[in-house]
């Protein structure tokens, strides 16, 4: 884990983290600095702000979303607590517990963060490369993997040519547990963006912008994307194969996660992330329900969340006998995230 050395109460910040588990305490140490930050121009340690105070240093903060600020004042309130339990506030109280998070939404960070259809193909276009651009659509469609580690965005990772059914509409994406999610009334745009993919035999680096390189004279090479090699004969059907003359290999979430941060720099929007993506994706097929309908329903939060595998963990055999839509327990997660941004829109 990164460490970051605090200037107000490194001692007292660093013995919170290390009481978490590592997933957590490496979430928090970033809200930490924030604070620590307001900290330092303030002169006062956070817990002895006033709501004044702490509502001034919640207006600092880019939260994106509702569920963003919860997040953030849960960590000022435990942190908070964990300093009383030190003996190191002197007025004993948790002032942090009367913050209101509907007064800290940042707009337009809340409007970066969600991707339309028209932005998703604006972004698009700005990239030089089938591979880049059919990432961001398939995170848009829902398909990524389950949230375990071991299912980081297995989805696209095993998706092969053989996967593409075009005549009946649908995908066939297979996760590590051997258990298959099928995917229907897929667009045709999405079937011709993967054989573009597959068939592209040359990664131009940089988006193919000028580099650096004196030896290339800032010309940005086009690295081979082999479909045959050492491991060919069982990766050569793989829609993402790692460009370079010597890998003979398909993706991993690291260098996904690499790209990823490569194109939110290309398109110039840093809130450009795979959970933006994947959330865009539902929120942008809400908005269609409720231009289509002229309402939208429980029901139909629920049917996004099974499109998008949100919180559901369904096979070809559980959707063949499944008429109404499966309950995920975040579809009101979905609710909430649509109604915040019909509200912006």
């Amino acid at each position: 884990m990164e460490y970051i050395e605090y200037m107000v109460d490194n001692e007292i910040k660093q013995e919170y983290l290390q009481n978490k588990p590592t997933g957590t305490a490496e979430s928090d140490m970033y809200v930490l600095r924030d604070f620590d930050n307001y900290e330092q121009k303030a002169g006062k340690q956070v817990y002895n702000l006033n709501i004044s105070e702490l509502n001034e240093m919640f207006a600092t903060l880019r939260n994106s979303s509702k569920g963003t600020i919860r997040k953030n004042k849960s960590i000022l309130i435990n942190y908070i607590s964990f300093c009383i339990s030190k003996k190191i506030v002197p007025h004993m109280e948790n002032r942090a517990k009367y913050i209101k998070i509907g007064d800290f939404i940042h707009r337009q960070a809340l409007l970066n963060k969600f991707i339309s259809k028209d932005k998703l193909k604006e972004y698009q276009g700005e990239l030089a490369n089938y591979q880049d651009k059919l990432l961001l659509e398939l995170l848009y469609n829902g398909i990524r993997g389950r949230t375990v580690e071991e299912g980081t965005l297995e989805e696209i990772i095993n998706l092969t040519i053989d996967d593409v059914d075009k005549e009946n509409k649908r995908l066939i994406l297979k996760q590590n547990d051997n258990e298959d999610r099928i995917l229907d009334n897929v667009e045709e745009s999405l079937f011709t963006l993967i054989r573009n993919t597959y068939n592209q035999e040359f990664y131009v680096e940089n988006n193919g912008e000028p580099t650096k390189n004196k030896r290339t004279k800032g010309i940005p090479k086009q690295i081979l994307i082999n479909k045959a090699g050492e491991h060919g004969a069982y990766y050569h059907r793989h829609i993402f194969r790692i460009p370079g003359k010597d890998k003979f290999e398909k993706f991993h979430p690291s260098l996904f996660n690499s790209r990823i941060g490569r194109i939110k720099v290309w398109v110039k929007n840093r809130y450009l992330t795979v959970t933006a993506l994947y959330e865009s994706g539902m929120i942008q097929m809400a908005m269609d329900i409720f231009k289509e309908n002229g309402e939208i329903t429980d029901t139909d939060f629920k049917r996004i969340c099974n499109r998008f595998n949100y919180g559901i963990k369904e096979t070809k055999e559980t959707k063949e006998k499944q008429q109404e839509p499966m309950d995920s327990p975040y579809w009101h997660k979905v609710k909430e995230l649509f109604y915040q941004y019909k509200e912006l829109l």
